[in-house]
């Protein structure tokens, strides 16, 4: 892998460690893996991979509505202003927002039938999309690139460090 990934990225010296080399490769391939799809959504739909992930929790979530923090606290990849991309789906009537009837400061997110709709447009894409991109692998490779990552998340370790705070 070595090799590969430091021609790719041009880098000239060795990597630091193994674990450098391996973060590297994994965010690597994961923006070439997610890559097609953000294109595929920005330019037939104009959106992007977070309001897509937005919309897709909401229709999850259905019949209910969700505040702004709890669509942040079910993001695949974390965004620190939901309120800003809410805005935005809600200006594209994607999205429909009412206060809460308990705590007339909090907002609820509901998906709009147009949501719906354009959810139920992207749905043979998505569910073409992980076949067309890794599954060249085949059902064994797959097996152990699942169980490798739900180990590593299993395990995470934390930094900083706390021996080095």
């Amino acid at each position: 892998m070595s090799e590969n990934l430091a021609q790719t990225l041009k880098q000239s010296k060795p990597f630091a460690s193994q674990e450098e080399e391996v973060i590297l490769a994994l965010q690597h391939t994961a923006a070439r893996v997610i890559e097609p799809w953000a294109k595929l959504l920005k330019s037939r739909h104009a959106l992007t991979l977070a309001q897509y992930n937005v919309l897709r929790i909401l229709r999850g979530a259905r019949p209910g509505r969700l505040a702004c923090r709890e669509i942040s606290n079910r993001m695949v990849a974390r965004d620190p202003d939901v309120t800003r991309l809410v805005d935005r789906l809600a200006d594209r009537g994607l999205v429909e927002r009412s206060r809460d009837h308990g705590d007339r400061r909090v907002v609820e997110v509901g998906i709009s039938e147009r949501g719906l709709a354009l959810l139920a447009e992207l749905d043979p894409l998505v569910d073409d999309y992980p076949h067309a991109v890794i599954g060249h692998l085949g059902p064994r490779r797959l097996e152990q690139l699942a169980t490798l990552l739900q180990d590593m998340l299993a395990t995470l370790g934390t930094f900083p460090r706390e021996e080095t705070r």
